[in-house]
C-alpha cells in the first residue's frame, strides 16, 4: 500500500501540478488566480522599469485625463492620497511628470505627464500589450471580445458606482 502511494505521489510530481476540478468551477477563485497571474507578470515587467503597478496607473491615469491634482490622481488610482505622495514624487524625480501651482487652488499643484513621461508611458503600453497577447492567446477575438465586455460590466456593479 505505501509503494502504491508513492508511486502516485512520484506521477503527480512529474505531471505538474492539476487545479481540481471543484476550485476550477468557482468563478471567485478563477478570479483570483487569473489576476494574481496579471499582477505577477505586470509587477515583473514594471520592475524591470524600476515602477510598481501604481506608478503605471498614475502614468495611465495621466495620459487619459491630462491634469489633475494629487488627490484626485489618489481616488482614480485607488490608492490612500498619503500613499500617493511617494508615487508622485518619484514620477517627478525622474522627470516623468510635472507639478505645477493650480491656478484654481493655490494650495494644490496641477500634475501632468511630462515628454518624457508620455514616451515612457508608450513603453510600458507597448510592454503591456505584449503580456495581455501572451495570456490571451487560447482565446478567439470574439471570446475576448466578450470576456472584457463582461468584465467591463462586473466593474461598473462593482468599482465604478
Amino acid at each position: 500500500m505505501i509503494i502504491g502511494m508513492a508511486d502516485k505521489s512520484h506521477e503527480l510530481a512529474k505531471s505538474g501540478p492539476v487545479t481540481p476540478p471543484e476550485l476550477r468551477a468557482d468563478t471567485g477563485y478563477l478570479l483570483t488566480r487569473l489576476g494574481g497571474e496579471s499582477r505577477r507578470r505586470w509587477a515583473r515587467m514594471l520592475a524591470e522599469h524600476g515602477m510598481t503597478p501604481h506608478h503605471y496607473g498614475a502614468l495611465i491615469t495621466l495620459e487619459n485625463v491630462k491634469v489633475t491634482h494629487q488627490q484626485h490622481l489618489a481616488e482614480l488610482i485607488g490608492v490612500d492620497p498619503r500613499n500617493a505622495v511617494s508615487v508622485v514624487d518619484l514620477l517627478e524625480r525622474r522627470g516623468l511628470i510635472e507639478r505645477t501651482r493650480d491656478p484654481a487652488d493655490r494650495r494644490r499643484h496641477a500634475i501632468r505627464l511630462t515628454a518624457e513621461g508620455h514616451a515612457t508611458f508608450e513603453t510600458l503600453r507597448h510592454a503591456g500589450e505584449a503580456i495581455e497577447r501572451e495570456m490571451f492567446d487560447g482565446l478567439t477575438g470574439d471570446e475576448r471580445t466578450a470576456l472584457h465586455a463582461l468584465l467591463q460590466r462586473l466593474f461598473e456593479v462593482t468599482v465604478d458606482r
